[in-house]
């Protein structure tokens, strides 16, 4: 079967919320990854704290994270779209103001654990409502590319934040969160402004009960869907975290090093993400999600040979440390390209039009508890494996080998109108 590249024009005639998120994901994910990449950093390097307890601390605020992930897609269906995203990217702001001045003022690892924890109970909010508010507004088979062009925002912002972290982290930490709280102040502003509700009195639910939640657990291919992800999501929260300290503490490469190798994340999502999206947008979207698996599986498992000389093996035609480490992430960012957006647009293919920020709500919990269990289990193998490198990036990228098996056999039990998010 041929692949489409088509052009960037066919995302003119979206809805000009769509827009809105477009630039308000480059400002926010600015704000975010000028600090959370090297939030591991310091606390590993600056106040001593072990992998392990590094790990902890992120699986914590993701666990939080995924709490605030259901309650902000319940509030999302109940309460509209708008509201929330303006509350949870000024509850945000605020929390990395106070994270600015404890760290300033003298850094205890208990009131920043805190801080992060409420800092990403903030921002979970944001994702159900605005991934509801594009399924509100974009036609089924056009909301992969809109899923797409969002993440394209992001990563933009993503790959000038790291660059600019990786230098304002060699002169004030404390900096880095002030910048991030200039960054979700604005574009709670943005939102505020410029985006109008997306739902109407008389479609939203009317209010909570247990009850209709219980609903979710009669929907068995969700489910399913749901916990294969986890594993997926284990591989995404390895960047910020094994996958840095690992490259500035072993193999040596500096923190403005390892923003270049974000940089590149970000950049290859800006400049391919649009055609990657339409070209995948024709296949079955477990098939394809499967295949982005395994790519995560390959970029990961082979960081461990970044060390491969100093071991003795004999693998002298490439040269290890940071463009070795920049290979690694290219294949990596490819994954992710194909895996992302497609699982967002197949959760809002599964979901009932009145339940559309419930199901993204459930879709962001499980994704934060994957994203948490991934530093941990990391710094568990990091904190375990470190003198065998090879062996334990090998452990790593079989969470990603377990996902690429799962989606292919969910794939089996899903009807193909429902797999393929280019057919209503």
């Amino acid at each position: 079967m041929a692949i489409r590249l088509p052009s960037f024009e066919s995302a003119r005639g979206f809805d000009h919320r769509v827009w809105t998120l477009f630039v308000g994901r480059i400002i926010s994910s600015l704000g975010y990854s000028i600090v959370m990449p090297f939030l591991s950093i310091y606390l590993n390097t600056q106040m001593g704290v072990s992998m392990t307890m590094v790990g902890v601390v992120l699986l914590m605020s993701a666990i939080v994270g995924a709490l605030g992930q259901i309650v902000g897609g319940e509030l999302a269906d109940i309460v509209g779209r708008k509201k929330i995203m303006v509350v949870a990217m000024a509850a945000r702001c605020l929390m990395f103001l106070m994270l600015a001045y404890v760290i300033a003022g003298g850094s205890d690892l208990i009131v920043i654990t805190v801080m992060v924890c409420l800092s990403s109970l903030a921002g979970s909010f944001f994702e159900p409502a605005s991934s509801a508010l594009i399924a509100d507004v974009v036609e089924p088979k056009k909301r992969l590319e809109a899923y797409g062009l969002l993440r394209i925002g992001g990563n933009f912002g993503w790959a000038l934040g790291p660059l600019l972290g990786g230098v304002l982290a060699m002169i004030s930490y404390p900096f880095l969160f002030l910048i991030s709280a200039l960054a979700t102040g604005m574009v709670s502003v943005m939102v505020m402004v410029f985006i109008q509700e997306s739902i109407s009195a008389g479609s939203k639910r009317e209010g909570f009960s247990l009850k209709d939640m219980g609903r979710l657990g009669k929907d068995h291919r969700f489910l399913a869907f749901s916990f294969i992800s986890i594993f997926l999501f284990m591989m995404f929260g390895q960047m910020s975290s094994t996958y840095a300290v690992f490259s500035t503490d072993i193999v040596g490469i500096t923190s403005a090093e390892i923003g270049y190798i974000y940089a590149l994340n970000g950049a290859m999502v800006v400049a391919l993400q649009f055609p990657i999206t339409r070209a995948i947008s024709h296949h079955r979207t477990t098939h394809v999600m499967a295949y982005g698996s395994l790519l995560y599986a390959l970029g990961y498992g082979i960081v461990g040979l970044t060390l491969a000389v100093g071991l003795g093996w004999d693998l002298l035609w490439f040269s290890p440390g940071f463009l070795y480490l920049a290979m690694c992430m290219f294949i990596v960012t490819t994954g992710e390209m194909v895996v992302s957006p497609s699982s967002t647009a197949l959760v809002a293919k599964m979901s009932p039009e009145k339940e559309r920020g419930r199901y993204q709500g459930m879709y962001g919990l499980v994704s934060n508890f994957g994203f948490s269990a991934g530093p941990f289990f990391g710094g568990l193998l990091y904190d375990h494996y470190i003198d065998d490198p090879v062996l334990m990036w090998i452990g790593i990228a079989c969470f990603a080998i377990i996902a690429a098996i799962g989606f292919a056999a969910l794939g089996r039990s899903l009807p193909e109108s429902t797999d393929r998010v280019d057919q209503d």
